[in-house]
């Protein structure tokens, strides 16, 4: 009589249970989570993974966001990576070097997508990592300089070997392709940059700023600049800052839409596609700064749609 009073608890027990979970919405039991490192919390880190949520979203509605920024502490980077880990995520979404540098060493069977890298230099070996590379190819930075001085054939280049040798390389080639010249000065020491900036004087059209932190900072940007004005020799510039400063123009990201491209990434790996098939891209939108003070003084003419087109313009 025991016994068979208790089968019918357990038959009612079993039968409540399957009631409950059959009124679980099956979106909520298949919610996809997705960990978000950032490498700070401000913009345009944010702008990026605006366009990243909003991408993933707009595609799966019921997605659960688990958003983190590593400031550089150990033991702080250690609980985040540990607490990911109890989480474990359908995607890890990265901004910065170093969040993607973390996660790859503990994360090698999570798709990953990273942005805010200068280079491939730190995904290339990851079969399980795909993103967008901060950085304009040579061939797209060299066209638009034709597009706004269409008579400049000689470039000049500083630059520090250990960080952008094979990039320089590379961009050389592409200048030869492209009717241009690119005459590059190695630089080991900021020491280095007063006799660079001498050897090129006579025989450069422009100055190309590359991302290089050795050369291009706010310790020596005064005594680039300065170059600039005195020889008469524009600097393309490497930000909006920098064009205020006084270069004639640079390039600029569009960084909600670099958080798009990564969230296009991220649908496809959600819809089954493989990450090592999803290849590593560069921004697909670029945006553009002019400084017209510098124009008149260096006696350069933009063409009037450039102008009109400009994402911000400097003309004080």
């Amino acid at each position: 009589m025991h016994r068979r009073k208790m089968s019918i608890i357990f038959r009612v027990f079993v039968t409540v249970l399957s009631v409950f979970c059959a009124g679980i919405p099956a979106t909520l039991a298949n919610e996809y989570q997705i960990a978000v490192l950032a490498g700070r919390n401000e913009s345009p880190y944010k702008e990026v993974i605006d366009g990243f949520q909003k991408t993933v979203t707009e595609q799966k509605r019921h997605v659960k966001y688990s958003v983190f920024v590593i400031e550089g502490e150990k033991e702080q980077t250690s609980q985040i990576l540990d607490t990911i880990k109890k989480i474990n995520p359908d995607v890890i979404f990265t901004v910065g070097t170093t969040p993607v540098v973390e996660v790859i060493r503990m994360f090698t069977d999570i798709p990953i997508i990273a942005t805010f890298i200068l280079d491939d230099s730190a995904i290339k070996h990851a079969r399980n990592v795909t993103g967008v590379i901060l950085s304009f190819p040579a061939e797209i930075q060299f066209s638009w300089l034709k597009k706004f001085l269409p008579d400049v054939r000689k470039i000049g280049v500083m630059y520090n070997p250990a960080e952008n040798q094979e990039n320089i390389r590379s961009a050389t080639r592409v200048a030869k392709m492209m009717g241009l010249e690119c005459k590059s000065v190695e630089i080991h020491s900021p020491k280095d940059i007063p006799a660079a900036l001498k050897i090129l004087a006579n025989d450069i059209d422009i100055l190309w700023g590359i991302n290089d932190p050795l050369v291009y900072n706010s310790l020596t940007a005064k005594q680039i600049l300065l170059f600039s004005f005195r020889n008469q020799i524009p600097f393309c510039g490497l930000s909006s800052a920098w064009v205020k400063a006084g270069a004639l123009y640079s390039l600029e990201y569009d960084f909600y839409d670099i958080g798009v491209q990564c969230g296009e990434k991220a649908v496809k790996i959600q819809q089954g596609v493989e990450v090592i098939s999803i290849p590593v891209s560069f921004p697909r939108n670029l945006r553009y700064v002019l400084n017209l003070r510098t124009a008149r003084r260096m006696k350069v003419v933009f063409q009037e749609k450039y102008i009109h087109d400009a994402y911000q313009i400097y003309d004080e």
